[in-house]
């Protein structure tokens, strides 16, 4: 049987889109003249075309090309070899490196007609093995003995300049007590010239003080030197070299976010000598000097970072856990409380504002504690443990007690601040590990979907907590497209007539937000509105409703109101609304705003409304007698109209009479409205009885199902019907 002919095969012409991951094809002629190399080639020494006709041997570093001649030869000598050779681009970087294998290619007689090399890149591999060799050789050195903070810089600079190669010089400062920083390590320096320079941290070489690695320009050096006092300046200038440096790579030795020390390297010749790999490789190493120098410091911090909140310094939802662990079972409580209005002074006041408040919020809870109980936050939650409570009546008296200070103390400071806090409530009991009560204590927070609303831990309400978890994931994916500046997916507006009761005529409509799921169906606004303003959505969903509102009322020509909700009543609120109307030239009375007491209440919200009536906007008070107002609340609005709730008309019942304590609240109501100069809308309106009633009585507007239920209004004749005192 006849041998396999063993001999390389002629090469096919290559595929000129050849994208190989990483690997490297070139071929040349018997002179070396490039024939041919695919992109990853191309990339890798930085061409747009090849070259073809000219030696490849430009392409090699002028110290490797005796090895590879070398191995040409001999591949050219016996064909049916390779031959592997290391080497590098005529670059002047040391890692530029590349492994190649070298194959003769044959003609059908198997003599040599040119040369194919495949290779790939190996540079970075060696730098980061030369980057572990030298960390593990400084930091073998300062575990082996007691190195002072000079020594282990030296050390760090010889590491430095092993793993940065391309580094011509170098230097390193330490951070003394008496507050600045001495040179105390040098490579091509005068380091006896060098000491007698102080550099404070605002001063040139700490280099604004950064606490990243950066690399500086020769521009950047002249810059930071000129503003130094003559006799250092000539100092740095002469035996620093100074003026000469064409890039600095310096990296800051950092402890608890202050520059403690800085590793310099510097490059007389390239202003791009150094890369990104030799700016984490460095920064690598000052972490390495940072546990040598000050491992107490750090490990102390590691400490507080793991029991305390980052932002705040407050102990964290960790060190409460902790404090469970150690303790017997008894009589306990744990409470989470969210206060929604602590969210708002972060949006306008801003974080340093946000941290002051919150952590004189905890002051005056600790002030009302006792020894035992402990204080926590973490995830925008207070969590409090208080020992030896166990029910309902003791956990309100907390409560009271804790709101009363709060407010009295914090409001006149902070007029933002309303702590109305969402509460949840846990009691250590058979059947909740005592290191579940913070599981326990959050679900029962979840269930509080009002401000001021106390809900307690049961069993039952793990399932609501799976629902509201489903019911999260879903406004997300909806209300994603208003990223986009597109509409949420399922939502729509309906609209409720509000009409003259002797006429039926129209004379406006309320816009009410509505949300079909497209598995789930029709979902209850009162249970997505409390989510959506949680998770801080309706900034960008109410937007939305007003752009649409005031685009139906552009085409139908009839005013509609919509409700505001106190996370947009913002200071650029005004702006936003303004813009929908002149986009559709509509004027301000067209879109009517209504609000809740609650919201109206609140004093952060009062210049903003009082803007938006200077505008032009009608205001209602929607709900009127569900809160807490007073007349002198009403007459500092700027309103136009206040919208009684339903309970008024509920309690008259069916058939309505005069003569009930009822009747005679609601005459009063109308009373006040009239004395003030507000028109008055009855909601809730579902029987001819009460209609009658409420003219017999002298109401003129009202809303209810008797006069139209909320309906989407998909073409011009439900208008007309609308209009015409029709469903």
């Amino acid at each position: 049987m006849a041998k396999p002919d063993r001999r390389p095969a002629a090469c096919p012409t290559p595929d000129p889109l050849d994208l190989s991951q990483g690997i490297m094809v070139v071929r040349t002629d018997l002179e070396g003249r490039f024939v041919y190399a695919n992109r990853a080639y191309l990339g890798y020494m930085g061409l747009q075309t090849l070259p073809i006709g000219t030696s490849a041997l430009q392409h090699i570093a002028p110290k490797d090309l005796p090895a590879v001649v070398e191995t040409v030869k001999k591949v050219l000598e016996h064909p049916g070899q390779t031959g592997w050779v290391e080497f590098s681009k005529p670059f002047n970087k040391p890692w530029n490196l590349g492994r190649w294998e070298f194959m003769a290619l044959v003609d059908q007689q198997g003599k040599p007609v040119g040369i194919q090399c495949i290779g790939y890149e190996v540079g970075d591999s060696y730098r980061q093995a030369r980057f572990q060799e030298a960390s593990l050789e400084l930091l073998a050195s300062g575990l082996k003995e007691t190195l002072s903070p000079e020594q282990v810089l030296k050390q760090a600079l010889e590491a430095a300049l092993k793993v940065v190669p391309v580094a011509q010089a170098g230097s390193a400062t330490l951070l003394y007590p008496e507050g600045h920083f001495r040179f105390v390590a040098a490579h091509g320096y005068d380091l006896a010239a060098l000491q007698k320079v102080h550099l404070f941290p605002q001063e040139p070489l700490s280099l604004s003080q950064h606490i990243q690695a950066r690399i500086f320009t020769h521009a950047d050096i002249i810059r930071f030197n000129e503003r130094l006092d003559p006799e250092r300046r000539a100092v740095l200038e002469g035996p620093g070299h100074a003026s000469a440096i064409q890039a600095m790579l310096a990296t800051p030795v950092v402890v608890k976010g202050t520059a403690r020390a800085y590793l310099y390297l510097d490059h007389f010749d390239r202003p791009d000598a150094f890369d990104e790999v030799d700016l984490h490789h460095l920064e690598g190493l000052a972490h390495h000097v940072a546990g040598l120098l000050y491992g107490s410091e750090l490990r102390s911090e590691v400490h507080f970072r793991r029991y305390h909140d980052p932002q705040t310094g407050l102990t964290n939802l960790q060190s409460l856990t902790e404090t469970l662990s150690k303790r017997l079972p008894a009589p306990r409580a744990l409470v989470a409380l969210h206060c929604h209005s602590l969210e708002r002074i972060r949006r306008l006041e801003g974080e340093e504002v946000w941290a002051a408040v919150v952590q004189a919020v905890a002051n005056a809870m600790l002030a009302e504690l006792r020894p035992a109980d402990h204080l926590a936050y973490e995830k925008n939650t207070f969590w409090l443990l208080l020992e030896g409570v166990d029910n309902p009546s003791g956990i309100q008296a907390v409560l009271s007690r804790l709101y009363q200070s709060i407010n009295s103390k914090l409001a006149p400071r902070w007029r933002q601040l309303n702590f109305n806090p969402r509460v949840g409530v846990a009691f250590a009991q058979p059947g909740i590990a005592t290191l579940k009560l913070p599981q326990a204590a959050e679900i029962a927070l979840k269930q509080a979907q009002q401000p001021g609303q106390v809900r307690f831990y049961e069993s039952s309400l793990e399932q609501n907590v799976l629902e509201d978890d489903w019911l999260h994931q879903a406004l997300g994916q909806a209300l994603r497209p208003l990223k986009s500046g597109e509409a949420p997916l399922g939502f729509r507006l309906h609209f409720q007539p509000i009409r003259a009761l002797a006429s039926g005529q129209l004379q406006h409509l309320e816009a009410l937000l509505r949300w079909q799921h497209p598995e789930r169906g029709l979902i209850s606004p009162a249970k997505f509105l409390p989510i959506i303003e949680e998770e801080g959505w309706m900034g960008e969903l109410g937007d939305w409703i007003i752009g649409e509102a005031v685009a139906c009322s552009a085409r139908w020509g009839v005013p509609i109101a919509v409700n505001l909700a106190a996370s947009q009543l913002e200071p650029w609120l005004p702006q936003q609304i303004s813009a929908h109307l002149q986009r559709h030239g509509l004027a301000p009375q067209a879109l009517i705003l209504e609000v809740t007491e609650q919201v109206a209440l609140d004093e952060t919200s009062l210049s903003v409304l009082r803007q938006l009536a200077l505008q032009g906007h009608p205001l209602h008070l929607d709900d009127f007698g569900t809160g807490f107002s007073s007349l002198e609340r009403i007459t500092a609005l700027p309103l136009a109209a206040i919208k009684l709730g339903q309970g008024f008309i509920k309690n008259l019942g069916s058939d309505p009479s005069a003569q009930t304590s009822e009747a005679r609240l609601l005459r009063a109501v109308q009373a006040l409205g009239s004395g003030l100069g507000l028109k008055v809308i009855v909601e809730g309106i579902e029987s001819e009885a009460q209609l009658q009633f409420l003219l017999a009585e002298g109401f003129s507007l009202g809303q209810g199902y008797l006069l139209g239920r909320p309906t989407a209004i998909e073409s011009y004749a439900q208008l007309q019907a609308l209009q015409q005192g029709g469903p």
